[in-house]
């Protein structure tokens, strides 16, 4: 065979490849329409029955006869094929169980698992960004698209339509399921519809766009099953008009912090949920304050970033934030927002609002501290001393604190508080700086201890001891209310 012949084969093979990628998804969409579609007529115990029947024959030759069919006899990406098969058929087969479980005997621990959310879950999981962009696009199946420069170049723009049309599909699969099991589509439940379909569209696109050695499906599925049975349980809506706004304007400024490099696609995602949820749990300053976290260690880790890249002491990926990153400093702020609104309904629990504002200012402020005596304590031309010996220390050594770096940080919470103020979260600036300082200045050192004695040994990373300090310095302000008043 001359040269011309073999290449015209092997573009053969090629195109047959992206034939056969392109009619698998099809097939996926397919399946999942239907599946979805025949919940109106069929118990949850027959959908049951199929995904566990469906798991065990992929245990068996018939999914590798089929794949043959269709050309597909790539030993490796039969493997992955089976195994995500399996594992997909094998989450759907235990999610359904637990929602029979539930049906039977989880009324009387007011804990179910409604059917719809299943489905839901299933809806967002139907449109992956792969699948999608492998419709369009001459890719083969499990090609890693998201290294190719076509998708690099457009991927915020499939990311955002991605994530209309998992909002649409997972409202409208909760609807028709809803309507078909029993449950009123009062224009309370459609409010909650929207909110949990909202948040479980973009939790599947963060845990999708999360580095994970697990199918994305499952991943994808997992998280807005997960998220969305959360605030199910939580018993929590609010109109639908204002749940899209807070989307839109989280959305915004998440794609803001990406678009000047304070934040990869995860942390992009990972903030857009706080915001939705933060917003709608408090209100629009709570995540405002937050915002400014982020704002301010952004800018602050561009701050002398040549000096300190020089030295050894920058930031990985130049300061751009992860999902990780968002996280370890945001999930006490976060537990605090939902908690505030949750409460906020029971007139009862009403001495507790105040103080949880001082725990949210707190936490917030212990972020912002840190992360500024960090970026900028590390250009100091002064002494570094370990906090828990006061011997001196190497510059950005674990544990390490220097005159600029705690002024820094007292810089830091001062802001906060300032900030905490203004917006009326606070009555007065004296109160409201005493409580970032407090918070912010004691959880950052606090943040150096644990770094000193905890992270220094493996024993935690650098985001758990993020995770610790932000936890402590949302206690110290919470504990100070009740020390003031």
């Amino acid at each position: 065979m001359n040269d011309s012949a073999a290449a015209s084969s092997i573009q053969k093979d090629v195109n047959r490849d992206i034939r056969t990628c392109k009619f698998f998804y099809l097939a996926k969409y397919a399946a999942g329409i239907l599946f979805i579609l025949s919940a109106a007529i069929l118990p949850l115990w027959f959908f049951f029955a199929v995904c566990l029947i469906l798991c065990l024959l992929s245990m068996t030759p018939l999914l590798s006869k089929t794949a043959a069919l269709f050309h597909l006899t790539d030993e490796e990406k039969l493997r992955r094929l089976s195994f995500d098969f399996r594992l997909l058929a094998g989450i759907l087969t235990l999610s359904f169980l637990a929602a029979l479980i539930l049906e039977n005997y989880g009324a009387e621990f007011g804990i179910m698992l409604p059917g719809f959310l299943i489905f839901q879950a299933l809806a967002v999981t139907i449109f992956s960004t792969r699948s999608w962009f492998s419709l369009f696009n001459s890719v083969t199946l499990y090609e890693n698209v998201r290294e190719s420069e076509s998708f690099k170049n457009i991927s915020l723009l499939y990311e955002f339509f991605l994530i209309l049309l998992r909002v649409t599909a997972a409202f409208l699969a909760g609807v028709w399921v809803a309507n078909f099991t029993g449950y009123d589509l009062t224009s309370d439940f459609l409010n909650q519809l929207f909110f949990i379909s909202i948040v479980g569209a973009f939790v599947g696109s963060l845990f999708e766009s999360i580095p994970s050695k697990m199918n994305a499906n499952a991943s994808i599925y997992l998280g807005a099953l997960l998220s969305m049975w959360a605030l199910y349980l939580l018993n929590y809506q609010t109109p639908w008009s204002e749940t899209a706004l807070a989307a839109l304007f989280s959305v915004v400024l998440a794609f803001l912090a990406y678009r000047y490099k304070i934040a990869d696609v995860s942390a992009l995602f990972s903030a857009a949920v706080l915001g939705i949820l933060i917003i709608l749990f408090t209100n629009l300053w709570w995540f405002v304050l937050l915002v400014a976290f982020f704002i301010l260690g952004g800018g602050f880790t561009k701050y002398k970033f040549k000096q300190k890249k020089a030295a050894g002491l920058a930031e990985s990926k130049t300061g751009i934030r992860s999902y990780e990153n968002v996280f370890s400093n945001s999930f006490w702020a976060l537990a605090i927002a939902v908690l505030y609104g949750i409460l906020a309904a029971h007139p009862e629990y009403n001495w507790l609002a105040m103080p949880l504002v001082f725990a949210y200012v707190g936490t917030v402020a212990t972020a912002t501290g840190d992360t500024m005596a960090s970026e900028i304590g590390v250009t100091s031309k002064g002494s570094t001393y370990m906090i828990t010996n006061f011997r001196k220390a190497k510059v950005g050594e674990d544990g390490g604190v220097s005159l600029l770096g705690e002024m820094a940080s007292l810089a830091g919470s001062a802001i906060i508080g300032f900030m905490a103020f203004a917006f009326g979260m606070i009555d007065t600036l004296p109160l409201a700086l005493v409580v970032a300082i407090a918070g912010g200045f004691i959880g950052t050192n606090i943040d150096s201890v644990l770094g000193a004695i905890c992270q220094k040994r493996g024993w935690l990373t650098n985001s758990g001891v993020n995770f610790f300090s932000t936890l402590s310095g949302a206690l110290i302000s919470f504990g100070l209310y009740f020390l003031l008043f």
